[in-house]
């Protein structure tokens, strides 16, 4: 292996997060293990323990920071839309420049929810969809629980349509015009989802 370069705990950490991401790439979720972190990273598996408690703890750190890309791409979008259509819109065409492998970890933890390693980052994301964008989704009246399981399927489609621009299956005007679709139905998504009644008063 050589001897090892000197680095400061956050640059370690970095890098073991780096080696996780070129692995999952070539081989997806299963091919994160210690061991080859470590052999990726030029590291022992030691280290990496000293980093990560054990491989869950691994799992967690390697999706989380993949979310936190998303959120980044998400947040830079909403500050720069000028309606909330604009800014879903805009949100579509950040995370087609989002890494290809991070857009597949970002698809796993929006579509696999019987994975316990994926919890953390699932929560993780959720928490900080809702905390942006709930204010903006009960401004149109639009009930939290409803707005917070709205958000989520945007979130999917977006990531979605990201994934076949970068796949080469869709133009990236096609997955403009794609975007723009559906960020324009999302107002009357949302007055069809106020005027819903409880289900308490559905029932006879």
């Amino acid at each position: 292996m050589g001897e090892r370069t000197y680095l400061r705990a956050d640059a370690r950490r970095r890098q073991l997060l780096d080696a996780a991401s070129r692995l999952f790439d070539r081989g997806g979720f299963t091919a994160i293990t210690v061991s080859a972190v470590a052999a990726e990273a030029g590291a022992s598996r030691r280290l990496v323990y000293d980093h990560f408690s054990d491989l869950g703890d691994l799992y967690a750190a390697f999706f989380e920071d993949r979310v936190a890309r998303y959120a980044e791409a998400l947040d830079g979008a909403r500050a720069g839309g000028a309606t909330v259509a604009d800014s879903f819109e805009a949100a579509v065409r950040e995370l087609i420049a989002v890494p290809a492998q991070d857009l597949r970890a970002i698809q796993l933890v929006l579509a696999d929810s019987a994975t316990p390693d994926l919890a953390g980052a699932r929560a993780a994301l959720r928490t900080h969809l809702q905390s942006r964008w709930l204010p903006v989704l009960s401004r149109l009246g639009v009930e939290p629980d409803v707005a917070s399981a709205l958000l989520w399927v945007l979130a999917g489609s977006f990531v979605a349509v990201a994934d076949l621009v970068q796949r080469g299956e869709l133009s990236s005007s096609a997955g403009d015009d794609l975007a723009a679709s559906l960020a324009a139905s999302l107002p009357v998504t949302a007055e069809r989802l106020a005027r819903r009644r409880p289900i308490a008063s559905e029932t006879p």
